[in-house]
């Protein structure tokens, strides 16, 4: 049976493995706080066309300059 440290350590391997995976694709991590009615329109637009997050993030900035 496996033990809730050994499960802890496994989910910081495959965070770990999968932000080295993005940096090697040449994102950045960034972090920001929003407001909760733009939490609410990015979780609709998530829902609307299937995309991460990440993806709808960087197209809004991509479009505002102008790409």
């Amino acid at each position: 049976m496996t033990t809730l440290a050994h499960r802890r350590q496994t989910d910081r391997d495959r965070q770990k493995r999968w932000r080295d995976h993005q940096h090697r694709q040449g994102k950045k991590q960034v972090a920001a706080m929003i407001s909760l009615k733009a939490q609410l329109i990015l979780n609709r637009e998530k829902k609307r066309t299937g995309e991460t997050h990440s993806e709808i993030i960087e197209r809004a900035i991509m479009k505002l300059a102008g790409r």
